[in-house]
């Protein structure tokens, strides 16, 4: 019997730390798989959703309401309607600016951050317009409102070919070699989305077109499936988009794995004060971040709300923090910058001249609850398109005021 030699396998230095890199990827996908899949069997069971448009942050009766409240002179809602149609007037003449080829961002707190912000402008402009313009559409079945927005949709479509990571593979330590691509997408692509949701329930789309849209967008949704690990802000924008993204595919599985995205970040994210510590530590951004964070998640709660999911809103914390407690503890914020540092790693915080300046992001909340305590800070009303700070909840006044 022939022995043979044992086979040796010598690894260069780089080798070994590229296998050792593979290994702890891998270990790490196994406990966040487990961890979602212990998540998922302890959830509710999903509701049937019965697929319709628009249903994203405003639906059919919602429409219909704000046309009789405007056609009565209604005192919150016609100013607001105003300024919708005159801000998609203003964006008629304007042409689309699609990003061709990839998408790949650099990270804001990097070397890239002046490639980070002018691709980030780009990107959130022509979404926000779209979306603006096709809401004015449904409003006002003006078609050139609903031609401009198409035409910046299929702008996009046809130029933007796919995410790409816009960090450096060895950044995966310290979880940035993905750079700022999926936030980008996490925070601008909702309102690509609110357009066509808009768009598709005024049957203003053929079905080839609706094919195409959601071919694009599928890339764009796989890059974004494996769950946010850090908790914060960027956790919140993922379940977002996926939310968005999964009504405009129709696809119910995603729907349901973004809500339990949703309850999993929760868990976590909120003190039983209603803090949000992970946004306290960004020293004097903390405010700002917070009402990021928060901005997202009303936007998500209510999305998940109208698709049949009834029990986010109350959802508590493993600290007994609530969604609710969270904007309480963001009012405080508003009133008393001064005093809330206290609550911070920072003296002295960034804050806006007027209070009433950020709390466009209380119109979701007032809906909800009809808290009068939240009034002062939205003296400001109707918030319209680009206030300070907002993200993609332009309008919020039209959309939630007087339900």
């Amino acid at each position: 019997m022939i022995k043979l030699p044992p086979i040796q396998i010598r690894l260069s230095r780089r080798q070994q730390w590229l296998l050792a890199l593979a290994v702890l990827l891998a270990s790490l996908q196994m406990v966040i798989g487990l961890a979602v899949f212990a998540k998922r069997v302890s959830a509710p069971p999903p509701p049937a959703i019965a697929w319709s448009s628009p249903n994203l942050l405003v639906d059919r009766p919602r429409l219909d309401a704000a046309k009789t409240a405007v056609q009565k002179n209604d005192p919150i809602l016609t100013p607001a309607f105003q300024d919708l149609v005159r801000t998609a007037e203003g964006m008629l003449a304007e042409p689309p600016n699609p990003i061709a080829g990839d998408l790949m961002v650099p990270g804001f707190y990097t070397a890239g951050k002046e490639i980070q912000q002018r691709i980030t402008r780009q990107l959130r402009g022509d979404a926000r317009r779209a979306h603006a313009l096709a809401l004015a559409y449904a409003l006002t079945g003006r078609k050139e409102f609903c031609d401009k927005s198409r035409a910046i949709l299929f702008a996009w479509m046809n130029s933007l070919k796919r995410p790409l990571n816009g960090g450096h593979w060895w950044e995966v330590f310290w979880l940035g070699h993905r750079g700022d691509t999926p936030l980008v997408i996490a925070y601008s692509f909702p309102s690509f989305l609110f357009a066509f949701d808009l768009l598709n329930g005024e049957n203003a789309l053929s079905m080839g077109e609706k094919a195409a849209f959601r071919a694009w967008l599928r890339p764009y949704v796989d890059y974004h499936l494996g769950e946010v690990l850090y908790k914060n802000n960027h956790h919140n924008w993922q379940v977002l988009f996926l939310l968005s993204a999964a009504q405009v595919l129709e696809d119910a599985s995603l729907f349901d794995r973004a809500v339990n995205y949703y309850r999993n970040g929760l868990t976590g994210q909120i003190r039983g004060d209603g803090a949000l510590p992970r946004e306290l530590w960004r020293k004097e951004k903390c405010g700002s971040y917070t009402l990021m964070a928060l901005e997202a998640m009303v936007q998500a709660v209510h999305i998940a709300e109208q698709h049949g999911y009834g029990d986010l809103r109350g959802l508590r914390s493993k600290k007994g923090g609530t969604l609710e407690k969270a904007v309480g503890f963001y009012l405080k914020y508003l009133e008393d910058p001064v005093a809330w540092a206290k609550n911070t790693n920072s003296a002295t915080l960034n804050a806006p001249k007027d209070p009433s300046d950020w709390g466009y992001m209380l119109e979701v909340p007032y809906f909800w609850w009809h808290n009068d305590s939240y009034l002062p800070c939205m003296k400001k009303r109707p918030y319209c398109y680009a206030v300070e700070r907002c993200y993609t909840l332009d309008f919020a006044t039209l959309l939630f005021a007087g339900r």
